[in-house]
């Protein structure tokens, strides 16, 4: 096994949608044709590649972010988010005459969470952004990247790492809308995939795989897609991994919810932070497993990003 890291020594790379987030807190998820007082209504930057730089940043890694803003007050508030946390913001585009994405998460008083959201074309990371910012895949020990982003920027996305040595792990979400893009994307150059259990049956979906035990869903990714590691993310229920030929269930890290907003960032940022560091699988998860614990604890997006300990 190779020799482990600190992970202060580590560099990461953070594509995809750099956002403000609009909380609205009510009692229940809102449904078509009702209407409810929220118990709160709030902005703060957010995204899941800023909550994944965010963390990746708290526990000591250098972070460089790729993605686009508007250049208006939001835009600006985005970035200097980013700064105050010591992400690098150089490849962190700002447009002009383009509004910066708000994204709806409606949060119950279960600390169940729903998000709608939209990335308009202006202001969505481009394969241009992506090649621009070579210098920062150059230096990279691993780049992490999401589907907040079009198709073409994901292949340039995983190309980019891919050519510059760098490991790449994919959280695929949200879901491609088209089935046969996320089908023929190039997954043997990806090393570690962390999909929730809707993005893992919409993978196998696309590659005509029928239903499967939630417990083989890891196994039928590594088998279906040719990526060597695949953590399917299961909420409450902890998470199961195929790695090496062999699949393991791990139990979730026991907690009260107060906001599930963002738990899936805490998780998949800080496995990649472990794995990259060259720490074991179990290590990693349950790593992964207590960040995603603590960052449900506390409201909001980036802010419940855990400090390590």
């Amino acid at each position: 096994m190779p020799e482990r890291r600190p992970i202060e020594d580590l560099r990461f790379v953070v594509v995809g949608a750099y956002v403000v987030d609009c909380f609205v807190n009510t009692p229940r998820l809102p449904a078509w044709g009702h209407e409810y007082e929220a118990r709160s209504i709030r902005t703060s930057p957010g995204g899941k590649a800023l909550n994944q730089a965010v963390a990746l940043a708290r526990l000591g890694a250098q972070v460089t972010a790729v993605g686009a803003v508007g250049e208006d007050g939001l835009g600006r508030d985005v970035s200097a988010a980013l700064a105050r946390e010591r992400v690098d913001v150089s490849w962190v585009e700002s447009r002009e005459d383009v509004a910066t994405t708000i994204c709806l998460c409606f949060v119950s008083d279960e600390g169940d969470s729903s998000i709608v959201w939209h990335i308009d074309d202006d202001v969505a990371v481009t394969s241009d952004a992506v090649q621009a910012a070579s210098p920062a895949f150059e230096r990279a020990d691993a780049v992490l990247m999401t589907f907040e982003m079009p198709e073409l920027a994901i292949r340039e996305t995983i190309g980019a790492a891919r050519r510059h040595g760098a490991r790449v792990f994919v959280q695929p979400a949200p879901v491609l809308a088209d089935p046969v893009a996320a089908a023929s994307l190039p997954w043997d150059q990806v090393d570690v995939l962390v999909p929730n259990e809707i993005e893992a049956r919409a993978l196998l979906a696309a590659r005509g795989a029928s239903d499967l035990p939630t417990d083989s869903l890891a196994g039928a990714l590594a088998a279906e897609l040719g990526v060597p590691s695949v953590v399917v993310t299961l909420g409450a229920l902890g998470c199961t991994t195929h790695a090496e030929g062999s699949s393991r269930r791990y139990p979730a890290h026991q907690t009260v919810a107060v906001d599930t907003t963002g738990a899936s960032d805490a998780f998949t940022a800080t496995l990649a932070a472990y794995l990259t560091a060259c720490a074991s699988e179990a290590e990693a998860v349950d790593a992964a497993q207590a960040a995603a614990a603590r960052a449900i604890q506390r409201a909001g997006g980036y802010e419940s990003m855990p400090l390590p300990g």
